[in-house]
């Protein structure tokens, strides 16, 4: 290799290097954003209604202009891209009055099949070749006023010969500190947390019931334990580091490169499974000092 293409890919990694650090960190929020979808249950047996909905928070000085939602039957799953295996079959979703959407996946799944001349069984809405689980897809786009988009998905199984009897279940939060002062989970009307001193830190922490854990057989037929994981986001200031794997997960909020002291930021925690279970946590007001 040369001299010159050598310089040339020297000057490239410590451009992009540069630009990667002037991205900010997905933990601020200043863009459109979807902290989490939000499923009742969590999987489904036969006659079985799944309720979704979508915590979102919109950029800053702009507002949702637009949410649409669809459901598929059969998806090939995060491998395939999320992609509806029978693209006929994804049927659009229209929300409650509180924003939620419904959809019974065994309903969906048997009008899916009967459209091609799949006839069920007796006493049974799917016929016998179907598996013993099939992974369906929520799937939720919403457009800001600024024209950015974002698009999210959920995956819930559904169980024809009738859901598991251990459910899956979101994270159970017991306890949130904020600079060693406890905080209501879901977030109390008017609370506000200690505030970031100058040029300092503050800590946030998070801890989970071990009841939370569960254990369930993955694809392969193993019985292995949830992962659970805490994700931290805020409108302002900087975290250490944003994302914790555990039951007891702290991080530093700290006063870095704030952009409006006069207004506390708001601080949002996500406690997730690996199974699509999630619980949202905020927003808590934390004022950095002047």
């Amino acid at each position: 290799m040369t001299k010159l293409r050598l310089a040339a890919l020297a000057l490239v990694a410590v451009v992009g290097a540069g630009c990667a650090g002037d991205l900010p960190p997905r933990s601020l929020l200043q863009d459109l954003r979807v902290l989490a979808l939000l499923a009742t249950p969590l999987d489904a047996g036969p006659g079985e209604s799944v309720r979704v909905s979508a915590y979102r928070l919109p950029p800053r000085g702009a507002t949702i202009a637009t949410e649409t939602w669809s459901f598929c039957p059969f998806t090939v799953g995060a491998s395939g891209g999320d992609v509806c295996a029978v693209p006929a079959c994804e049927r659009r979703l229209d929300p409650a009055a509180d924003g939620t959407v419904s959809a019974d996946p065994g309903a969906e799944a048997a009008s899916c099949l009967a459209t091609y001349g799949v006839d069920a069984v007796p006493g049974s809405p799917l016929p016998t070749q179907v598996p013993d689980q099939l992974q369906t897809l929520f799937r939720y786009v919403v457009t800001a006023s600024d024209g950015s988009s974002r698009e999210a998905v959920l995956r819930v199984p559904f169980y024809p010969r009738g859901a598991p009897a251990d459910r899956n279940a979101p994270p159970a939060v017991t306890a949130i500190t904020i600079g060693g002062q406890p905080m209501s989970p879901p977030a109390a009307p008017g609370e506000q947390a200690p505030a970031v001193p100058k040029g300092g830190q503050l800590e946030v922490r998070v801890t989970l019931s071990p009841d939370s854990v569960q254990r369930y057989q993955d694809s392969s037929g193993r019985t292995v334990s949830e992962q659970l994981f805490v994700s931290f986001f805020t409108t302002d200031g900087r975290f250490d580091y944003d994302r914790g794997v555990g039951l007891d997960e702290s991080v530093n909020l700290k006063d870095d490169k704030v952009a409006d002291r006069a207004t506390p930021a708001r601080v949002y925690v996500v406690a997730h499974d690996d199974r699509g279970g999630a619980a949202v946590f905020g927003p808590y007001a934390v004022p950095f000092s002047p």
